[in-house]
């Protein structure tokens, strides 16, 4: 063997081993926020006869937030508080549901949820504010919205209100709690819950947030022998480019010397 078919034969067996070692790296893929990395939402708000046909709204319009862990004024468990206790029962949340939407990749993991309750009071006129809370472990509660302020009349049923939120990062998938603690906007002392204690509904929601809710392109190579795999489209190039390569190695080594 003359010295020029060695050194093709060696450059060729180099770059075997290269790209060989190029593939066998894992390829990543999307980036995903951990546990410690903020949850971000976006919400809005509002009384439901003043918010018109839902499939109509702009949710680029909805206001982005971080949630953050926070402690609530009362739980399950817990009784109630000194200052609660010793405020008459002058509001209340009389009914509440939660409806999903939005799962892209038929996970069964939901992005979007839309929190509609009706509080009562009283009196014939009076002035509330919501907080929202979301929890996965039961035990940190994220507060993801707080409204503004709410004037609810009496018992009329015609007060609902409604949150729409989605979730943007920082949510991994699982079931969630969802809960809602009603305040008098006047002077800021709780007045009541609504949460997985009053309803099955606010509880073990299937939740996730939308940088999860993507669906994953795969590309299917069939062997010579009939079989399948997948791969990652930067592995199927890299495949190809060592083929030519190969190719153009084979004849340079196959040259007369001249």
């Amino acid at each position: 063997m003359n010295t020029n078919d060695k050194s093709a034969r060696a450059r060729y067996t180099a770059l075997l081993a290269s790209a060989a070692l190029a593939l066998a790296i894992p390829i990543a893929g999307p980036a995903h926020a951990d546990e410690a990395a903020p949850k971000t939402v976006r919400s809005s708000g509002g009384r439901v006869s003043e918010r018109g046909d839902a499939r109509s709204r702009d949710r680029s319009t909805f206001v982005e937030s971080e949630t953050f862990a926070t402690e609530r004024a009362r739980g399950p468990g817990k009784g109630d508080s000194t200052t609660a206790a010793a405020v008459i029962e002058e509001a209340w949340v009389y009914d509440a549901d939660v409806e999903l939407f939005d799962d892209y990749d038929g996970d069964g993991f939901f992005t979007f949820l839309r929190v509609t309750f009706d509080a009562d009071s009283i009196y014939p006129s009076h002035w509330i504010y919501a907080r929202l809370f979301v929890t996965l472990d039961g035990v940190t509660w994220d507060e993801y919205h707080i409204t503004d302020d709410i004037l609810i009349e009496g018992t009329s049923p015609l007060d609902d209100y409604e949150v729409e939120t989605e979730l943007l990062s920082g949510f991994e998938p699982g079931h969630y709690d969802v809960l809602i603690e009603i305040y008098n906007a006047d002077f800021g002392h709780f007045l009541g819950e609504f949460g997985p204690v009053q309803s099955s509904a606010f509880s073990l929601l299937p939740l996730e947030d939308v940088d999860r809710d993507t669906v994953q392109p795969v590309v299917v190579v069939t062997s010579e022998h009939g079989g399948g795999g997948a791969a990652g489209l930067p592995a199927l190039a890299g495949l190809l480019l060592l083929a030519g390569l190969a190719r153009r190695l084979r004849r340079r080594a196959q040259r007369p010397v001249g």
